[in-house]
């Protein structure tokens, strides 16, 4: 016991030898939470505008326009089944001058990939801003 003793108390006596950073990941962290919470009113002040107030809006999202390709090259435009060579009149049609309509392609996975190109093609020359590519995120075991 009288071992112990002594070991604790030269344990004691020594001059610490490393720096202790709690107390400043603390502070960091603390000031980091000022920050987030006071960055989005600094950024909202500026010039104050008042908005005219109307009683109705045209709210309304742009509708998506889904094309689909099968395995065999099938081009299907919102399910409906159409001619690679009248995709690009029915988009356009169907957007009605709008290009902030967004296209979804829904390609399968063994559908030649000249098909692809070519729809995607098609979409850009019929003026669409935004477009996407659909895949499946499962996740697969090797």
């Amino acid at each position: 016991m009288r071992g112990r003793l002594r070991q604790s108390r030269a344990a004691r006596d020594r001059p610490i030898s490393g720096i202790n950073i709690t107390p400043f990941t603390d502070v960091v962290l603390v000031l980091l939470i000022i920050f987030m919470i006071a960055t989005p009113a600094l950024v909202r002040t500026g010039i104050t505008v008042n908005l005219p107030k109307v009683t109705s809006a045209d709210t309304q999202q742009p509708q998506t326009v889904t094309i689909s390709i099968d395995t065999v090259g099938n081009v299907y435009l919102n399910q409906a089944k159409v001619a690679l060579t009248d995709l690009r009149n029915q988009i356009t049609a169907m957007i009605k001058g709008r290009t902030d309509v967004p296209v979804v392609i829904l390609g399968d996975k063994d559908v030649k990939y000249d098909v692809v190109v070519q729809v995607l093609q098609i979409v850009k020359a019929a003026g669409i801003n935004h477009l996407s590519l659909a895949v499946d995120l499962t996740k697969t075991t090797p």
